[in-house]
């Protein structure tokens, strides 16, 4: 008897993957009622019936099993099931108490020193090629931006998508999908273009009225598309809409003003963010810092409210991954609740209980990196033969924020201001200053001058220098007389040693012989 049943499950399973799910759901139904209370059968048909608009009849069988079973690893997994059925049939009171049945059941579990058996998801066929690491993906968000931009339609990198461009100067190479947003003017418009181009358009197990996914025909990207509303309050709505029903169905995110212009691409003009740091830091806070556990739905800065909607889905994907015996990745969406929610006992409890099980284990408990706002600074220098009063500059100017890049300048830009070649070559004086404990980041190319624009560009919030003579004051303060008084910040200079100084020690001393010390 066992051996069909697990013949019948087996050919099921093939044919779900294959897409025949007509014919799975044929042999699905006869064991269900051959074999009713059989988890693994009850698995395999609650997982089709959610895939094919049939969820409203999932909860009371899912209820059955429940009752049946025994063990918390069971008992937290019907309770999941019963949550995510609730949740896809927009009943959230009900899968929130799911929810955190399950999530009881857990730590239920945990109290007894056991876990969940680790266990990787199941990976869909990946190609040989990363098409987002080849530039085959980023060449098709061109594309796809120069189309509609053609047709008036202002689409825009967003989310992920604008994060890479950004910061990475290029997409994400671990991405899974492409990002553009567009308002909601252009929304009806937007997604006829993109079906009449090819694109695919992806069921949705919740239908909302500013999101949307499609699917590439040929290389099988994802598209994400994400309507905004400027409502003339000096806010920007996006997030997921569902309209008729109350605030805490919604997934309200709230950007500062911003503005688009077009930019030219091998693939066409294309709209563009002018200002994308207002967005990125939005949404991130400090996106300059990488975040591999960040989850944009839970954990966008800018969410204007932890509603039911959002707590779900945190929730749903805390005890997902508890169950997968991913503890790493549960810690986080555990962390994720606390910090928008530090009241919340449900998360604070199943984070400890994990931290405990994470603990035994040996294991590292995750980092989350910090996602305020970062006060960069920015200074440049020649840092000639490095010394004791470049350090001490080093340390004052790093003392100003959380993050310093220093611009070390060019040789003919010495030569231009000191009317000399440096000691050392720019590649040398770079190397140097890099390895100094209180730089964060250099760079060796930027413009002469300092401007607002070029602070705003790259994210920096103060410019600081130290002067030497009145001279060099008045030259480095008309550098950047753009800038607003607020932006700068004059250091002491280290008196008694400079790079003069020490060329000077150095011509003296050659061919002298060493004194002779008595100890």
């Amino acid at each position: 008897m066992t051996q069909k049943l697990d013949v019948l499950l087996l050919k099921a399973k093939d044919l779900i993957a294959s897409g025949e799910l007509n014919d799975a759901d044929g042999i699905l139904g006869s064991l269900k009622s051959e074999y009713p209370l059989s988890q693994d059968v009850a698995r395999l048909w609650c997982s089709l019936a959610m895939r094919t608009d049939r969820t409203a009849d999932v909860p009371a069988y899912a209820a059955e099993i429940y009752a049946h079973v025994q063990g918390d690893f069971h008992k937290a997994h019907w309770a999941h099931v019963l949550g995510t059925a609730s949740f896809l049939l927009l009943d959230l009171p009900a899968a929130h108490t799911h929810f955190a049945c399950a999530l009881d059941h857990l730590m239920a579990l945990a109290k007894t020193g056991k876990i969940p058996p680790q266990r990787k998801q199941p990976k869909t066929q990946q190609p040989d090629e990363n098409v987002f690491a080849s530039g085959k993906a980023e060449k098709l968000l061109w594309t796809t931006c120069a189309e509609l931009a053609a047709m008036g339609i202002a689409a825009f990198p967003f989310a992920g998508t604008l994060l890479g461009l950004v910061r990475n100067g290029c997409l994400l190479d671990f991405d899974k999908d492409l990002d553009i947003a567009v308002w909601m003017e252009s929304w009806d418009a937007c997604c006829s273009a993109l079906e009449k181009a090819g694109w695919a358009r992806s069921p949705m197990r919740i239908e909302y009225s500013n999101y949307r996914d499609y699917v590439h025909p040929e290389l099988g990207i994802t598209l994400d598309v994400c309507g905004l509303q400027d409502n003339g309050d000096h806010r920007i709505i996006g997030g997921f809409s569902l309209p008729g029903h109350a605030a805490e169905y919604q997934r309200v995110s709230v950007f500062p003003p911003f503005d688009l212009v077009q930019r030219g691409t091998e693939c066409g003009e294309v709209w563009f963010p002018r200002q994308p740091e207002k967005i990125l830091t939005a949404f991130y806070g400090d996106w300059r810092t990488p975040n591999p556990h960040w989850d944009t739905v839970i954990s966008a800065l800018n969410l204007e409210n932890f509603t039911l909607l959002v707590r779900c889905y945190a929730y749903h994907r805390l005890v997902q991954r508890w169950l997968l015996g991913d503890l790493a990745k549960a810690w986080c969406y555990a962390h994720q609740i606390a910090l928008k929610d530090p009241d919340d006992v449900l998360a604070l409890r199943s984070r400890q209980w994990l931290e405990r099980a994470i603990t035994r284990l040996g294991r590292e408990i995750p980092v989350w990196p910090r996602n305020q706002r970062q006060q960069r600074v920015y200074t440049r220098m020649v840092a000639d033969l490095f010394h004791e009063g470049h350090v001490n500059f080093l340390r004052a100017a790093r003392a100003l924020g959380t993050h310093l890049t220093v611009c070390v300048v060019s040789d003919e830009r010495v030569i231009e201001n000191k009317g000399k070649l440096p000691v050392m070559k720019q590649v040398e004086r770079a190397a140097v200053v890099a390895a100094c404990k209180y730089v964060d980041a250099v760079m060796t190319d930027t413009p002469a001058s300092v401007t607002k624009e070029f602070m705003q560009q790259h994210g920096f919030d103060i410019y600081t220098f130290a002067c030497a003579s009145e001279q060099e004051k008045l030259d480095k303060y008309k550098l950047c007389e753009t800038l607003p008084a607020r932006m700068i910040q004059e250091l002491e200079y280290t008196a008694g040693i400079s790079t003069s100084d020490l060329v000077t020690r150095i011509l003296e001393g050659v061919g002298s012989k060493k004194a002779d010390f008595k100890g």
